[in-house]
């Protein structure tokens, strides 16, 4: 008697379970079936921090263009209350990205923050002002570190300044660079955005302008004729503040809409007014009291009165303040 062999079909693990009768259970161990079908999964979690910001958009973006594109399978969450977020993708080629919007709270100062997009490398466990430098310039973490003066043992890509093993003095001098950071970002996208650009292209030019600045000075470290002040950037120094407001008239020069000759009008007033606001984050000396959260929502209250001037000056030349 001759027995005819049936054709042997290769079949996915998963397809199996389609099969009538067959569960996981069919497998002699779950933990094999997990691990054949789950292997390629992996989960990106961390915490957005400026101080941390709850409620704000975190999404896995593939394509680096910036924007979260649900069709292009973009995975997304708004981040919890300590600025948590926890994501997972088979993709191992993406930057994280955090925006936030009118429901987005910073927890270090109680104010809304919106408008602003951070972003960090795959593998970051952090988004924050300093790993959005780094991507955007093309920086490493110890090149951050070196030019803005932070603790050498710093690690831009994992420090969390809230977190409840971080070193205080570390956390603090940490958390006091964003803030100041953002204050030159807000302020002059503030302006820019008052003088007539949308909001993103404004935030966009300014942050671009002071990431120009920065790579600038990293270029110097190597340097042995440079300066101190060649390869260190302080943002309380007018001439620092100086040059940064320099390379935003010129980068806010091509942005689409922007009346410039209002926006150079209130320039000059505007560095002015973000080395004050920094000159006092610069006096901070923990993260947690009232003292500390009224000095940090300062920086909400420069931009406002900055856009408010730059719209003023456009209106009406000769009338824009701060």
């Amino acid at each position: 008697m001759i027995v005819k062999k049936k054709p042997v079909r290769l079949v996915s693990p998963l397809a199996l379970f389609t099969l009538a009768g067959c569960s996981p259970e069919d497998y002699a161990s779950i933990a094999v079936f997990k691990s054949i079908t789950n292997s390629n999964t992996v989960s990106v979690d961390g915490n957005v921090v400026k101080g941390p910001l709850s409620n704000s958009i975190v999404f896995l973006d593939y394509d680096r263009n910036g924007q979260l594109d649900p069709g292009g399978g973009e995975p997304s969450i708004r981040t919890g209350t300590d600025g948590r977020y926890t994501l997972s993708t088979v993709n191992k080629n993406f930057n994280i990205v955090a925006k936030t919007d009118e429901s987005t709270v910073d927890a270090s100062s109680g104010v809304v923050l919106s408008g602003i997009t951070l972003t960090a490398p795959a593998g970051a466990t952090v988004i924050t002002p300093l790993t959005t430098l780094m991507v955007k310039g093309n920086l490493t973490a110890s090149q951050v570190t070196e030019v803005l003066g932070l603790p050498s043992d710093v690690n831009v890509l994992s420090f969390n300044p809230f977190s409840s093993d971080a070193a205080s003095i570390a956390a603090l001098a940490v958390e006091k660079t964003s803030h100041q950071l953002m204050s030159v970002v807000n302020a002059f996208a503030a302006s820019a955005e008052g003088a007539g650009a949308n909001e993103a292209d404004a935030f966009e030019a300014a942050l671009q302008s002071i990431v120009k600045v920065i790579a600038a000075k990293v270029a110097k470290v190597t340097d042995p004729t440079a300066s101190a002040t060649d390869t260190k950037l302080d943002l309380t120094s007018t001439a620092d503040l100086s040059l940064i407001k320099t390379q935003v008239m010129a980068d806010v020069a091509t942005v689409a809409g922007v009346n410039t000759t209002a926006f150079a009008a209130v320039a000059d007033e505007t560095a002015t007014a973000v080395k004050n606001v920094n000159d006092k984050i610069a006096t901070v000396t923990d993260l947690t009291s009232d003292i500390s959260r009224n000095t940090f929502s300062v920086t909400q209250v420069l931009a406002d009165q900055v856009q408010s001037a730059a719209t003023a000056e456009t209106n009406s030349v000769g009338t824009g303040t701060i």
